[in-house]
């Protein structure tokens, strides 16, 4: 790093940071502690480069699918108080997420360092930081690389939609098709060869994007960002003004094989997902409020990964990364609450939860209508088959935002993997930061060879040919044995629950156990507050919608495959990450140690600029 990006921080902080390596050296007859020196990284993010990367990494494929997602957590979508409970649970989760966003910027401004989340645990948690910290960041990862695989899927869906938007408008046969695009059937499902290949097509692109220098990076994720957020505008004032519920209803049944409202709407209300909401809990294992709240922190996931780029940000790093990640929320939570909560009411509400719950696979008839999803820009098209032209505009902005979200998180997982080398973790190659990108070129490599494994086993039947298809059960035996969006959207959730939770452990240690660390931390007083009252809430969530599932479905009596609930949601995969991970460290642990490497004075530094 050039001198004249470093950052401010306390001076004594700086003094012992360099004093720190010398004496370390010293101690380990002419070997220094740390790698290297210097991370190799440059301070070359702006605060509006660091805004638009939240941005992006949070949108996915909520320009199109905001409402969709609503009804994942297959509880009730009901209208409480002129708004639907997704709305308020919106609400909720944002002001909860505020504090989130204390927490990170306070910490960074002592902790400046890529690698995030994993940094401070590391470093605050007292003994068992080192090892805590590597599986938060280590689970975090594949959560990670399982969503590039539901973003690979999301974004292809969403060519596919544009062709069926410009069949609605054209009548061709080739883009009446198009649910045949990418797939070995005709359902719309991303799978075999074809997947495979357009799949490889996708992160090709990617690979395009992420092997730039970190100024041009930023900059192309910009551009992109805000031409995504003018279609979401576009959508929203197209949606108000050309929405109508009886043109929609009147028109699904031509273009969906005759798949009515009433259909759809019958359905959802037999599966249960209409009334019958209660935003207290049901019972000490049952609170529906904490499950559709999980499905929120899904959408909110990625608006405060600048905070793991904090290395990169130039200027005042705790105002820019609060103004980064508390504008990035706030249009999370605008994009999750009254966006989808008007434009689905203008349609009729039950009968987009019916098509949403076709999706998800929480009804099976009627059948998916056009087999797609109810994206903004399809039932757009549906309910006016004329401005074709339109919908399909503001239809590639809404399959913009899957793909950008890739790049993303390749980047955000990176920089993980440099702290992580840094810290010994892993082999020093992983981190080594190339002279041409100002990045960890091979951990960015690495990242895209495992969304290539994803990919493999989301298209091909593996697991089924090495007998584990237990694994990934399908009623489906195009799908049997491969990984589904569904268990990739809860294999994510699940798998992120330590970076949820971790953040409210360090707030509330950091002021007693770092002193020396987080002395000049703004909002140091008040950090231990906001920590329990973030862990006390991330704790609750993951109770309800994470641990207690997996309870209810191993001690139910009346279960006949008590396991089945596991292996369809992505919990045995976990499972299998956590024992990974677990084994990684021990191996790396005793490596160290062979090698004479003092890694508890190594933790009580931060790693280098």
């Amino acid at each position: 790093m050039r001198l004249g990006d470093r950052p401010a921080v306390p001076g004594g902080v700086v003094a012992r940071q360099q004093e720190g390596p010398r004496r370390m050296a010293g101690e380990g007859g002419g070997r220094t502690l740390f790698t290297r020196q210097s991370s190799g990284l440059v301070r070359e993010v702006s605060v509006v480069n660091a805004l638009f990367f939240n941005t992006a990494a949070f949108i996915g494929g909520t320009l199109g699918g905001a409402y969709g997602i609503a009804v994942l957590a297959g509880v009730p979508v009901v209208i409480i108080g002129g708004l639907t409970n997704w709305s308020w649970v919106a609400f909720l989760v944002g002001a909860m997420c505020v504090l989130l966003a204390f927490i990170f910027a306070s910490l960074t401004s002592v902790m400046p360092r890529s690698g995030g989340d994993y940094v401070f645990t590391s470093r605050i948690v007292p003994r068992i930081g080192p090892f805590l910290g590597w599986m938060e960041s280590w689970m975090l990862a594949f959560a990670s690389i399982a969503l590039l695989q539901f973003e690979t899927a999301l974004t292809l869906r969403g060519v596919q939609m544009e062709g069926r938007i410009v069949g609605i408008g054209t009548n061709s046969d080739f883009f009446n098709n198009a649910n045949s695009w990418f797939t070995e059937g005709s359902t719309g499902a991303i799978t075999g060869v074809p997947g495979m290949i357009a799949g490889l097509v996708v992160i090709a692109f990617i690979a395009l994007v992420v092997f730039q220098p970190t100024r041009r990076f930023h900059k192309i994720v910009t551009y992109l960002t805000v031409f995504g957020i003018a279609g979401w505008a576009l959508m929203a004032v197209f949606g108000l003004i050309f929405f109508d519920a009886d043109s929609f209803a009147r028109n699904l049944p031509v273009y969906a094989n005759g798949v009515t409202v009433e259909q759809l709407s019958a359905a959802a209300n037999a599966a249960g997902l209409t009334s019958g909401f209660s935003f207290g809990p049901v019972s000490p294992t049952s609170w529906p409020l904490m499950f559709m709240a999980s499905a929120m922190l899904f959408q909110f996931i990625g608006f405060q990964y600048s905070a793991y780029i904090s290395g990169e940000v130039r200027g005042n790093v705790k105002r820019g990364i609060l103004i980064a990640v508390l504008g990035a929320l706030a249009m999370a939570v605008l994009m999750n609450s009254l966006y989808p909560d008007i434009l689905a009411r203008k349609l009729g509400l039950d009968g987009q939860t019916g098509w949403s719950a076709a999706f998800w696979g929480y009804i099976t008839d009627p059948s998916l209508p056009m087999g797609q999803p109810n994206y903004f820009q399809l039932v757009g098209a549906i309910t006016r088959p004329d401005l074709w032209p339109i919908w399909t505009v503001v239809g590639a902005a809404s399959t913009l935002f899957p793909f950008l979200l890739m790049p993303v998180y390749v980047i955000f997982v990176s920089r993980m993997a440099l702290a992580w080398s840094l810290d010994r973790q892993v082999p020093e190659w992983l981190g080594a930061v190339s002279e041409r990108l100002r990045a960890p070129a091979n951990a960015i490599f690495a990242t895209l060879v495992m969304a290539v494994v994803f990919l493999l086993f989301s298209n091909f039947a593996i697991l089924k040919w090495i007998g584990l298809g237990g694994l990934a059960p399908n009623a489906d035996p195009a799908l049997d044995g491969k990984l589904n969006l569904v268990a990739s959207a809860w294999f994510t959730i699940l798998a992120s629950s330590l970076s949820w939770i971790m953040p409210g452990v360090n707030a509330l240690l950091a002021r007693y156990t770092r002193r020396d660390l987080v002395k000049d931390a703004p909002w140091i007083r008040w950090l231990p507050v906001i920590g329990v009252v973030w862990l006390a809430f991330a704790l609750t969530l993951y109770w309800f919608a994470g641990l207690s599932p997996i309870w209810n479905s191993i001690t139910d009596p009346e279960n006949p495959d008590p396991l089945g609930y596991l292996n369809r949601s992505g919990v045995t995969f976990v499972g299998v990450i956590i024992v990974a991970g677990i084994v990684i460290f021990a191996v790396q642990t005793v490596r160290n140690r062979r090698a004479g490497i003092q890694t508890e004075l190594m933790y009580r530094m931060l790693p280098p600029d």
